[in-house]
């Protein structure tokens, strides 16, 4: 799959990721749970154990605290691969990631999943870059790769 450099706004990432994602840090990291947090937003990372394939391996859960009374939740289902290609431990996209990549610009992406250029991330969507939005931004610092690679066992 060819890559794409995103259209980039004034810091230097690309227009779709909030700038708060670097706030992003572990904050609880167990055998089979890994917790991502910062000023407004959360993800959890842990297994799923009704899953009877790699397909449906993790659950990737977030929560965004947007305003003072509003928040958006969601959460996916992930593979081992679709972890790895999102915290950067992998550059092989998803099956349904083309499209995005091409129009928003990545590295890798996948539909209704994540999308990431370098150290910069999206779950579940490119987005606008702006406080509302109902996705997560991280920016992806060693100590996350780290912490991912662990969870994984690699």
């Amino acid at each position: 799959m060819k890559t794409k450099k995103p259209e980039l706004g004034v810091v230097g990432q690309p227009v779709w990721h909030h700038y708060h994602s670097r706030k992003m840090t572990v904050v609880e990291e167990r055998k089979d749970f890994l917790a991502i947090s910062g000023s407004a937003a959360f993800i959890e990372i842990f297994l799923n154990p009704a899953a009877t394939s790699n397909l449906f391996k993790w659950f990737v859960r977030w929560k965004i605290n947007q305003f003072v009374v509003m928040e958006v939740t969601g959460q996916r289902l992930f593979s081992d691969q679709d972890l790895k290609a999102a915290f950067g431990l992998s550059d092989v996209s998803g099956e349904h990631g083309e499209w995005i990549i091409s129009r928003f610009g990545a590295d890798v992406a996948e539909q209704t999943k994540y999308i990431r250029w370098k150290e910069y991330l999206n779950i579940p969507c490119p987005g606008t870059g702006g406080d509302g939005d109902p996705n997560v931004s991280v920016y992806l610092s060693e100590e996350i790769k780290w912490a991912v690679k662990n969870l994984l066992e690699i």
